[in-house]
């Protein structure tokens, strides 16, 4: 699978290249190793990201859509840079790691492994990703105008797709139509989780804002919420009973 082409593509500059290189990211690894954790959180990511470019299109949800397609952008890149790095033999963070060397076709559920994709994703990533894209933007502080309030409104984008993720990722697993009250209740519960994961990570990048970017300050910040995701991607990335 480290020999796909477009894992060691390099970075995108707009929306709409996010989600062409999600989707061919997706498509490559289906391809190459069915039910592997790359294709099932870029599939996840990939629903996001055009609810997302829905809602910009629309106009009305966020304050500044310009902030919320610039930080998409930066925030992706976090993520292909780490596949880049893996794919080239090189040392991704280690909680990004933990997802990319698990071998597909085990048994981790396609929700654990989605749910490995997100924990990174915004327990490392995020946090880094709001900070530079405030920066690029010449921001004074880091909640300059809505930027609170737009990144805010991404929980609900979480929430209005919860229950289409969750029966892409559940039903396939136990062969069977879940009853939608059960998708529901676990929906609002997984909606809940990440929403506490965003606040955390805003936290984190209230505490990176001052420090300047290669900095014994940053990059000690840096390691610790790579080993926080690490503590969880461990706990997720198991195999369950049943």
């Amino acid at each position: 699978m480290r020999d796909c082409p477009v894992l060691r593509a390099g970075p995108v500059a707009g929306l709409g290249d996010v989600d062409d290189r999600l989707t061919e990211i997706r498509d490559a690894t289906v391809r190459v190793a069915p039910g592997c954790g790359i294709a099932e959180f870029s599939d996840v990511y990939l629903t996001i990201t055009r609810s997302i470019q829905l809602h910009i299109r629309t106009g009305g949800f966020f304050a500044d859509d310009g902030y919320l397609a610039r930080l998409d952008v930066v925030f992706a890149n976090r993520y292909f840079d780490a596949l880049r790095a893996w794919a080239g033999g090189g040392a991704p963070p280690e909680c990004w790691r933990l997802l990319f060397d698990l071998p597909a076709g085990g048994e981790v559920s396609g929700l654990q492994l989605a749910g490995g994709g997100v924990n990174a994703h915004i327990n490392l990533d995020l946090a880094v990703a709001v900070v530079d894209t405030g920066r690029e933007l010449g921001d004074a502080d880091l909640d300059t105008g809505r930027r609170h309030g737009d990144y805010t409104n991404i929980n609900d984008i979480f929430a209005e797709q919860m229950d289409t993720l969750l029966r892409r990722l559940v039903e396939p697993r136990t062969g069977r139509d879940e009853p939608p009250e059960h998708l529901s209740l676990l929906g609002r519960m997984m909606t809940g989780i990440i929403a506490i994961a965003r606040r955390h990570a805003w936290d984190d990048a209230v505490t990176l804002w001052p420090l300047p970017r290669r900095s014994d300050g940053w990059t000690a910040k840096e390691h610790h919420m790579d080993a926080v995701a690490c503590w969880f991607g461990r706990r997720l990335l198991v195999d369950l009973p049943g």
